[in-house]
């Protein structure tokens, strides 16, 4: 399958056929109707599907999961309905990962960093400054490397149907602006449950604090932490600016989401159902970068207009300091950061 990079247009993503391979076999179905004799559902049946995420719904990616379920639900005239929930409402990141496995939940929203608990090969994307701009994410998450990932999801019980953007990730704290490497000595900074990140943090000078994102609002509140990391329409749509008001633009890691599926749904469809949710997709991962990036540009100045102070300290200081996280975290994964260097 070759993906459709931003440079084409939208028209000759819509002809793309089946982009993606099965999964394996999971727990319990979608709701489908009917089932044919084969164990699919008949392309006819109605089809109710529930699509979670952890994060907020005004986001980049909370907005394509809407337009996704609109998507689909057009294109099987009316007959798969897609129910999407956001803010963690139905658990954790892994949680949803799990649950997906079980066949307990048919889509989800997950964090690559997450994925990485499960695929360790993934944690090589969040390695620090590997990816130098939004061109480079492209060729690599919508190339080659990108449906790698998605067949490697096969192999832990889950359907990859896309990558998404979640974006350039930038600093936030309540204590100081940021102008330099110095800056972040002594900052406690919610993370990740990644080594990869805690890390990295740890190599900045900071105290990093292993935290699911739906606790980290009201330890930033209560002084627990001192702030966190995300990029920036994260930071804008969950209202950190009412708990953090420095916000540095230190473009540390690209942050990308999977859209998973509980492989028993998706081998539960038939073919004809199958290619509406993959036709879609392919139309929605074009999109959602697109809306990722103007949002991403304005919510630096919505954050600026609500009082957060914006500073944009030297990368380099910050690329030289995680050199060791690079070199000890990146020696496991040496071919793959090859190919992601290749794709500059």
């Amino acid at each position: 399958m070759k993906k459709k990079t931003l440079g084409l247009v939208l028209a000759a993503v819509l002809t793309a056929g089946s982009l993606f391979g099965c999964g394996g076999d999971g727990g319990s179905k979608g709701t489908t109707g009917t089932e044919g004799g084969s164990g699919q559902a008949a392309s006819g049946d109605k089809i109710e599907l529930r699509m979670a995420q952890a994060s907020a719904a005004d986001g980049a990616i909370g907005q394509s999961m809407e337009e996704f379920a609109k998507l689909v639900n057009e294109k099987s005239g009316g007959r798969i309905e897609i129910t999407v929930f956001h803010n963690g409402q139905l658990g954790t990141e892994r949680d949803n990962v799990e649950a997906c496995q079980l066949g307990n939940l048919d889509i989800a929203v997950v964090n690559n960093s997450v994925l990485a608990n499960f695929i360790p090969w993934f944690s090589a994307f969040d390695l620090p400054y590997v990816i130098e701009n939004t061109d480079h994410a492209d060729k690599v998450f919508l190339g080659e490397i990108g449906d790698d990932m998605l067949k490697a999801m096969d192999d832990v019980g889950i359907k990859g149907l896309s990558v998404w953007e979640s974006g350039f990730r930038n600093l936030t704290n309540s204590v100081r602006e940021v102008n330099s490497l110095a800056d972040v000595s002594g900052l406690r900074i919610r993370v990740m449950e990644n080594a990869v990140h805690q890390a990295l943090w740890g190599a900045l000078g900071a105290d990093a604090v292993p935290m699911n994102w739906s606790d980290a609002y009201t330890a930033m509140q209560q002084g627990a932490i001192d702030g966190q990391e995300n990029p920036t329409t994260v930071i804008d749509k969950n209202n950190v600016v009412e708990v953090n008001k420095n916000l540095a633009v230190t473009e540390h890691v690209y942050s990308t989401v999977s859209i998973i599926m509980a492989p028993s749904v998706w081998n539960s469809l038939s073919a004809d159902d199958q290619k509406i949710l993959t036709d879609a997709m392919a139309e929605i991962e074009v999109s959602e970068r697109e809306l990722s990036r103007t949002m991403d540009t304005e919510a630096v100045s919505t954050l600026e207009s609500q009082g957060m102070k914006v500073t944009r300290p030297d990368k380099d200081e910050f690329i030289e300091a995680t050199k060791t996280v690079r070199d000890e975290y990146g020696k496991d994964y040496a071919d793959v950061l090859d190919r992601v260097a290749a794709a500059k």
